[in-house]
């Protein structure tokens, strides 16, 4: 949800020939999922030396994002990971 772009054309080439693809982190290495709200958790991918997500990541503009996105999901009765991959799922 935060990297929205799909390859242009990809959707259509995938309809033709009748198969699917596979999203690239859909819950943004764990933000999509509110388990970064409220710091960083030991022994969570943000906290290892190693990996895509770093703390410098995990911004107050993005998690100011992910509680709006929260909100959304609580509204809807949805957990954020479920609004997230409903999201995702949106495509045929």
């Amino acid at each position: 949800m935060f990297n929205r772009w799909i390859e242009e054309g990809l959707l259509e080439v995938l309809e033709e020939e009748g198969i699917g693809c596979i999203v690239f982190s859909p819950l943004a290495q764990g933000l999509l999922t509110g388990k970064y709200l409220h710091g960083i958790p030991e022994g969570s991918r943000a906290a290892k030396p190693h990996g895509f997500l770093k703390p410098q990541h995990i911004t107050d503009d993005k998690l100011a994002k992910v509680q709006q996105l929260a909100a959304v999901a609580a509204a809807r009765g949805q957990t954020l990971a479920q609004l997230t991959l409903a999201w995702v799922l949106r495509h045929p």
